[in-house]
């Protein structure tokens, strides 16, 4: 269905569909006058309300926030964006609860530990780092043996935390990997890195950022909950509720340029294909809106994108604050199979198994049942993989030719379509994709099959660090003060209405509870709004 066109003349310009932008315009157009500060009060229209419009560069709202339902498995999506929130994230809480969504919990262990660890080519599982005996091949130092790498990575957090908190300077201007050398061998930092199957969280970024960042979101023993209908359904239903308040979504709207005129401020937007938007291209059709107020709900790489002749670069604070992040390489490969053969080889059901071969982190996403020879069909996250291993398999996806499936592998009438919401896996990808997970799970690979292993039917990926997103998520720089930089993207221009939000510029990077929350700062702390009844108290400074 195409979205009828937004009025040229608005009080206020969401750009920016994802979480937190569909966010912001759906909190300013349900708001009836006597919810509104009195900076919006002057400006309702006839109808009580706000004319806001929100635009996205690309063909749907969700931004990162992106689930999908694999063909034969429609009631459990996969999620190529984020995935999962924390019981402490009262903002995306608040809002599952108001909406009536139901969850469910997200293991990222087996619960009998045997969840596969594949590092330096050996193998071993969760439950052998509980035994005393047990030696990782890595050549750790005696005082750094005997724990598993979520402790000792846990461990130099906890010392420094107390230190962190009263002098955050001299932390601030220390990288968070030359302060793990400071207190873990090489070898020991090694370990962490390549079990804990992230590269980016123990790189060199902010040391007074990373040590809160580790010790709220990567608690022991914490649990993940996920949406069942997919996070997607939490950008979707904001979508519905600010379209029943009578909101305006311009979808392949990619903002051009921003300039300032005498009613606030110019916006011209290029409107056509998004895969035809870029630069030194020709604009497809241009159209101009002004607004009252701006809210730029956007990462720092689609900023970066605007015309340089923006209002915006005039200030070398503004982009000194814009470059205060490192958005992170990530990249996700889902893949469908008839019959759940880790379950057969391993016997393991759920959790993640980590390696460091290029696909890292592997989630056992969904293992299906058999019942008189009907299968279900059964889901990994083959791949969750950030840092150097993105570029890997960004190079595979670039080549074109579609992945065909053998007969024995696609489920009895289920349809295999070409694309999937143009995320479809191509064939490199999906072969090596799986030669790595047959490595990791320790299954011999012969030369027409793999000890019986089928290969996938259906299998889709996502790369973050593309256009416009520039990454996956956002890391705080060395040196940068967050709490200021925050402050000042709320409202850069004291003579502009003006506003930034989102997960690259909030204190839970990565997160959706960062974006909602950065977002929700902006209405009630620059647009005076009222904090509804229904939105608890953020447990976390944002």
């Amino acid at each position: 269905m195409t979205e009828p066109p937004a009025p040229s003349d608005l009080d206020i310009a969401v750009v920016g569909g994802g979480v937190a932008g569909v966010y912001a315009a759906w909190r300013l157009r349900a708001a009836k006058a006597e919810a509104l500060g009195p900076l919006l009060r002057a400006h309702v229209s006839e109808d009580g309300r706000m004319r806001v419009g929100l635009f996205e560069y690309s063909d749907r709202i969700g931004g990162r926030l992106f689930s999908v339902a694999l063909p034969g498995i429609p009631d459990t999506p996969v999620e190529l964006g984020g995935i999962r929130f924390l019981s402490t994230h009262a903002h995306v809480r608040s809002l599952v609860q108001h909406f009536g969504l139901e969850t469910r919990e997200l293991p990222v262990v087996d619960p009998q530990g045997r969840h596969i660890f594949y590092l330096r080519g050996r193998h071993f599982t969760g439950a052998d780092w509980d035994r005393l005996e047990f030696e990782p091949p890595y050549r750790l130092e005696r005082g750094e043996r005997g724990r598993a790498p979520g402790a000792l990575l846990t461990e130099v957090a906890l010392r420094h935390r107390e230190a962190a908190e009263l002098h955050p300077e001299r932390y601030r201007d220390r990288g968070f990997w030359n302060l793990l050398l400071d207190e873990l061998s090489d070898q020991a930092y090694h370990l962490v890195r390549d079990a804990g199957g992230y590269e980016t969280i123990v790189n060199n970024w902010n040391a007074a950022e990373a040590i809160p960042f580790l010790l709220a979101d990567f608690p022991t023993g914490a649990i993940y909950r996920a949406i069942r209908k997919g996070f997607e359904e939490v950008p979707r239903e904001l979508k519905r509720r600010y379209h029943d308040a009578g909101g305006f979504v311009s979808t392949r709207h990619r903002l051009h340029r921003l300039d300032r005129d005498d009613a606030g401020f110019r916006l011209v937007f290029d409107h056509g294909d998004p895969a035809l938007f870029g630069s030194g291209r020709r604009m497809q059709s241009e159209i101009v809106v002004r607004a009252r107020h701006v809210i730029l709900a956007m990462p720092r790489r689609s900023i970066e994108m605007l015309h340089p002749d923006s209002f915006i670069f005039d200030s070398p604070r503004f982009e000194d604050d814009i470059r205060s992040v490192l958005p992170q390489p990530g990249l996700k490969i889902f893949a469908a199979y008839r019959h759940p053969w880790w379950q057969r080889v391993r016997g393991v059901i759920a959790g993640r198994s980590v390696t460091d071969l290029p696909i890292r982190q592997c989630y056992y996403w969904l293992t299906g049942t058999a019942s008189e020879g009907a299968t279900a069909g059964s889901i990994l996250m083959a791949s969750y993989n950030d840092g150097a291993s993105v570029e890997f398999w960004a190079g595979l996806a670039r080549r074109p030719e579609r992945y065909v499936p053998p007969p024995q592998a696609c489920p009895p009438g289920v349809a295999i379509p070409e694309d999937l919401r143009g995320a479809t896996a191509p064939a490199a990808l999906v072969v090596e994709m799986q030669r790595q997970l047959c490595e990791l799970h320790a299954i011999r690979v012969g030369k027409d099959n793999a000890d019986g292993v089928t290969p996938p039917y259906y299998a889709v990926f996502q790369d973050w660090s593309q256009d416009p997103f520039g990454g996956g998520w956002h890391f705080w720089k060395i040196g940068a003060n967050s709490a200021e930089i925050i402050r000042r993207l709320r409202k850069p221009f004291a003579d502009a209405n003006l506003h930034v939000c989102g997960e690259a510029w909030s204190r839970q990077q990565g997160w959706v509870e960062g974006a909602l929350a950065t977002a929700n700062e902006i209405l009630e702390q620059e647009l005076l709004m009222p904090r509804p009844s229904w939105l608890a108290v953020s447990e976390q400074p944002s």
